[in-house]
């Protein structure tokens, strides 16, 4: 028997940092498609750009779309969908780190969600995260800082909406195959968001189809970074290597845009972070993501080889 070299100690890190860096740049690509489209029609190639990518996946696995929770799919794509008009909406109104950041607060609402809703225990770190993150909610939402706005208010509901989504797919996840969960997402999203253009429809031109393109690039390297990352190191690892995207948000906001965090603004930050951190190493959730990407799917190989390095 032929054994495998082990991969370099580091090289999950670079993964997850891959991953973060494509989010980030994912969001910058959607706030250039929208200078020229309609923020639906933005949706719309999103949702309909991850469901080309997941068809082949489901042929492959020989996935069927059986379901006998056909209403826990429509709650998980309404609560996404909406998640990401929302989300796309903050990008375009807010500095870019700022937007993404406000919707990584989804942890915390997943926390939330799981007590009420999954009777999940109201654990003390779930409460230390909590307190911390209503801290840098505070700070953020300060009457004087450009977060205490309509796209801030906003940018805050996309959180917990994807944090409904999650919840609702770690729900689903006890009965139903992954790779349905998500195609079925995509074909519900694709289906009512492509209902907005009917009534304001642009065709893209050469400019804009390079930013949707780019949107659909980025998001799926961002998940296939996060896929080989898992591969190698346990989730509670990778998940807080997820908040770096708001590292990279901030750089490209400031040579992009001249977007510069005051310290009040990155204090708020901060603590958002580590109330993310603190939830995320209590228990192996995934790592923090946009409305707009496409969930990791872990065959069940691989699965199980996270259960070893947990």
């Amino acid at each position: 028997m032929q054994l495998k070299s082990p991969p370099l100690p580091a090289a999950w890190i670079g993964f997850a940092l891959l991953s973060a860096a494509s989010f980030a740049s994912m969001a910058a690509c959607v706030r250039m498609a929208s200078i020229e489209l309609p923020q639906s029609e933005v949706v719309f190639f999103r949702n309909f750009i991850a469901l080309l990518i997941l068809l082949p996946l489901m042929q492959r696995n020989h996935v069927s779309l059986k379901t006998e929770h056909f209403r826990f799919h429509l709650l998980r794509a309404g609560a996404g969908l909406t998640a990401m008009y929302l989300y796309f909406y903050a990008i375009n109104g807010l500095p870019l780190a700022d937007a993404l950041l406000l919707n990584y607060t989804s942890p915390i609402f997943i926390a939330l969600f799981a007590v009420v809703w999954l009777k999940e225990q109201w654990t003390i770190a779930r409460r230390i995260a909590l307190a911390i993150s209503l801290v840098g909610l505070a700070l953020l939402f300060r009457p004087s800082a450009h977060l205490f706005s309509l796209p801030g208010l906003l940018g805050l509901a996309s959180g917990a909406f994807a944090g409904l989504a999650l919840t609702t797919v770690k729900r689903l996840s006890a009965t139903e195959n992954p790779v349905t969960i998500v195609v079925w997402f995509a074909l519900i999203s694709s289906a009512i968001s492509a209902l907005p253009m009917l009534w304001s429809f642009q065709w893209p031109g050469h400019e804009a189809w390079g930013w949707l393109l780019a949107v659909g690039l980025f998001g799926s390297l961002g998940q296939l970074g996060l896929t080989w990352a898992y591969q190698h190191a346990p989730i509670t690892q990778v998940s807080p290597l997820g908040y770096s995207s708001l590292l990279f948000a901030g750089l490209i906001g400031f040579f992009a845009w001249q977007e510069i965090p005051g310290i009040p603004g990155l204090a708020g930050m901060l603590c958002i972070v580590v109330a993310g951190i603190i939830v995320a190493r209590e228990r192996p959730t995934p790592a923090p993501q946009p409305p707009s990407g496409v969930p990791v799917i872990l065959t069940e190989s691989e699965g199980e080889a996270q259960k070893d390095l947990l």
